[in-house]
């Protein structure tokens, strides 16, 4: 045990060495670089005002130094692949597109108190508009004078780093040791009760209300060639990400959207659209959406794209779910990944907290599900359904608890209640009281009034504010362990592919 302690205690010192070396490599070069003051000003004070209000998107890594640039964990991966300049330039621009993505929510979500002050310190009117071209012309200043250095490369490659939802620190002090020999029997008879469920015929699961349908709108038959023809351009970069136009973009949308079949016992099992009420966060179900992202990972080392549909219900509540996780907001994350030729080899679905995450691969592409040193194996409670996509996928979930009890698939049925795919961007800069914009989720990522009850007994799994919310790149998927479920490497770590 005493031995445990110290290795723990070692990586923690080892990491907060190797992130002051990262800081002070990012200050030297921002020191030597000379960056044009009025361009280097310009977003000081717009972070000033951001932090200062409590306006900062945290959906993406900042990168130290580098004020127009952030990353996630599949950028950060991308670090390996750098050959030539091609690739190095595209992935800088790949970073500075997070950049301005993140700067629109957050100027959106800026009090107008900010905004005034930012127009009259820089000469403009007090426009988020004008404000937003100035970043976007500020960025692409910096970025082009950066790239004349001639260490930019070296010291990004240095500085870019992916964060942990972990804190080493809570496992320490919470004796996670012991803590997690518990956990870990809880989490394993949990994961049988579910993979229970998957094995009955759906017909057979129990109720407590009205199976409702809820299907995409604007839903779209698979193609198989066309499908092909459309990833195959999608990787015609130096990098080789499948990278879709935004016309495709929607195209995939519509051919992967899953159809929800709900068991509706009360007003907490609709799913609905994200809303700010009076006094915290709603859900309203006259307006049923998913909000979808696209994201990256490795099928054998070789970058795939990944389609997230998000859903919204207003609570966590019922019988069937259990006390500690009971209170306000809920929800549930569904992605498909697609292979290079866009079949889908890969459906995980979670909870909107990281909890709860398991996996349904394409089996004859699955050799065997590796073991997790230390940790819990991948949950594998049921495989992809053969018919899959030229039927679509139909996630069955519970009252309440809102667990996934059953996939298949089936034709769209006539009498399904249609949701609107709307951008996860929605989330991050959401229309309040009719006059401003405030995202649903805290600078860290939790997301706001979902507080729940099992944060303050699960401290020792070092996740922060277990069961909240949380936003993309912030869900820790395992307590017994470790595993981000944007971790780009998930699937080569936890699976053998034929």
């Amino acid at each position: 045990m005493r031995l445990k302690f110290y290795t723990i205690l070692l990586m923690l010192i080892l990491i907060i060495v190797a992130q002051g070396c990262a800081s002070r490599v990012a200050y030297r070069f921002k020191k030597d670089a000379q960056r044009p003051p009025e361009y280097a000003h310009f977003f000081s004070e717009l972070d000033t005002a951001v932090y200062r209000s409590g306006s900062r998107n945290g959906a993406y890594f900042q990168v130290s130094g580098f004020p127009y640039l952030r990353a996630n964990r599949f950028l950060v991966s991308l670090k390996e692949r750098l050959e030539n300049d091609a690739r190095k330039n595209q992935w800088v621009r790949l970073m500075q597109q997070l950049d301005i993505a993140a700067r629109k929510a957050e100027i959106q979500n800026l009090p107008a108190a900010e905004v005034q002050r930012l127009a009259a310190a820089f000469g403009f009117e007090p426009d988020r508009e004008i404000l937003f071209a100035k970043v976007i012309y500020s960025s692409d200043k910096l970025l082009v004078h950066d790239q004349h250095q001639p260490d930019f490369y070296e010291v990004l490659e240095l500085t870019v780093q992916k964060s942990s939802e972990y804190s080493t620190l809570m496992r320490v002090f919470g004796l996670y040791p012991l803590a997690a020999v518990p956990v870990a029997i809880v989490t394993l008879r949990v994961n049988d009760e579910i993979a229970a469920w998957h094995q009955l015929p759906e017909d057979d699961l129990p109720t407590l209300g009205t199976l409702t349908a809820y299907g995409p709108a604007d839903g779209l038959d698979f193609a198989d060639r066309e499908i092909r023809e459309l990833m195959e351009r999608s990787k015609q970069n130096p990098l080789g990400i499948p990278l879709p136009s935004a016309g495709d973009q929607k195209k995939l949308l519509a051919v992967f959207a899953p159809l929800i079949v709900q068991d509706l016992a009360a007003d907490y099992d609709k799913p609905g659209a994200v809303v700010w009420t009076d006094k915290q966060l709603g859900v309203n179900s006259d307006t049923p959406q998913a909000y979808y992202y696209f994201s990256h990972a490795y099928l054998k080392n070789a970058p795939v794209l990944q389609i997230n549909y998000v859903f919204w219900y207003s609570a966590r509540s019922g019988p069937n779910s259990p006390r500690i996780e009971r209170g306000n907001m809920d929800g549930l994350t569904v992605r498909v990944s697609l292979d290079e030729h866009g079949s889908p080899f890969m459906v995980d679905i979670m909870n909107n907290c990281g909890c709860y995450h398991f996996y349904s691969p394409r089996k004859e592409m699955v050799q065997r599900i590796l073991p997790s040193p230390m940790a819990i194996d991948a949950f594998v409670p049921t495989w992809l359904p053969d018919e899959f996509p030229r039927q679509r996928i139909v996630i069955r979930v519970i009252s309440g608890w809102h667990q996934v009890g059953h996939i298949g698939t089936r034709s769209m049925p006539p009498d399904f209640r249609p949701y609107r795919l709307v951008p996860y961007d929605q989330l991050e800069a959401l229309p309040k009281n009719g006059t401003r914009h405030e995202s649903i989720f805290t600078s860290r990522g939790i997301g706001k009034y979902s507080e729940r009850v099992e944060s303050d007994i699960f401290i020792p799994m070092g996740v922060p504010q277990v069961g909240r919310m949380r936003q993309r790149g912030h869900h820790a998927v395992k307590f017994v362990g470790r595993a981000h479920f944007d971790d780009p490497h998930l699937f080569d770590e936890h699976f053998e592919f034929h």
